[in-house]
């Protein structure tokens, strides 16, 4: 029998598990700000993020089986607990602030905690790399992960618990934790108070960032656009006719049609779509009100009619 060959490069059995992950996958953007990213300090980044405005990251399949290992760990947790004798119940409810403009679901709620028998606690389960693990271990969740914070406060909120439990496994050593908290009301008002304005804003808000390598930015998955590099992605929610109203569950409403837009709408887009002048890394210097069009000054000093080719 011949010797197999020995070869440093992937195997295309392993490529094909990859693509088959990707094939499954279905993306959508999100229908407004997350719960899980309301932790974020930069406001304009929860705004672009809102509006779609950057390309979807493409999320290999190595990564995706990543994320089915994180949703096994949230059920291997589970189990976990109700094995302590736990009780868990209200896996991925659903909750919804600020017209709907804030969403997400909650990893449920837990009784029975040895900690405090009595009491109900919002549940969060995450799993981390150890280096992740032992920093939410030393400086906790508030200052270790923010955003993951976020989710345990407005969760309680939304269920009216008055303290949460932040459960997390080390995925290098399988070593758990625990972390407790109370629920902030003040915290959940002023998230709450900030998604609302950030939602129905027409312009983005400030950058967080003084530079364009600011360290707080460069992972940033909206950087390209917020600095001008890229052009928004074209659908309603890039539109200045289009509008996130202060009623209803996350409903928009297109000025220019004067109607409301389903979510398959905004995703399509129209063709008198203009591009809300603040995302144009150009120089605006006419607007034709009968022509429904908006002329810029490229960086290069040529000149681009937004709306010329509807």
């Amino acid at each position: 029998m011949a010797p197999l060959p020995q070869t440093t490069t992937i195997s295309p059995t392993v490529l094909a598990i990859y693509r088959a992950y990707e094939l499954a996958a279905t993306d959508w953007d999100s229908w407004g700000i997350s719960v899980g990213d309301i932790g974020l300090e930069c406001d304009r980044a929860l705004w672009l993020a809102m509006r779609w405005v950057s390309e979807r990251e493409f999320i290999d399949g190595r990564k995706r089986s990543i994320f089915e290992t994180g949703n096994l760990w949230e059920e291997r947790i589970v189990a976990n607990l109700e094995a302590a004798g736990c009780t868990v119940w209200g896996q991925q409810d659903k909750m919804r602030f600020a017209h709907g403009h804030l969403r997400g679901k909650r990893d449920g709620g837990v009784s029975g905690l040895i900690e405090a028998p009595v009491t109900e606690h919002l549940l969060e389960v995450k799993s981390h790399k150890e280096d992740k693990f032992n920093e939410v271990k030393k400086k906790g969740v508030k200052v270790a992960q923010p955003t993951h914070y976020g989710q345990c406060q407005l969760g309680c909120h939304a269920f009216g618990h008055s303290r949460w439990a932040y459960v997390i496994v080390n995925k290098n050593t399988d070593e758990r934790h625990i972390e407790r908290g109370d629920y902030d009301a003040d915290y959940c008002l002023r998230q709450i108070a900030r998604a609302e304005r950030i939602a129905l804003s027409p312009e983005p808000p400030a950058r967080l960032c003084t530079k364009e390598d600011d360290f707080r930015g460069v992972f940033c998955r909206q950087k390209d656009v917020c600095w001008g590099n890229a052009m928004p992605r074209v659908h309603c929610r890039s539109c200045i006719h289009a509008s996130a109203e202060p009623h209803g569950d996350a409903a928009w409403s297109c000025g220019r049609w004067q109607k409301p837009l389903g979510i398959d709408e905004q995703r399509e887009g129209c063709p008198n779509h203009l591009h809300i002048p603040a995302l144009v890394p150009a120089e605006q210097i006419d607007v034709d009100e009968e022509n429904e069009t908006i002329t810029y000054r490229l960086p290069s000093g040529e000149l681009w009619i937004d709306g010329a080719s509807a």
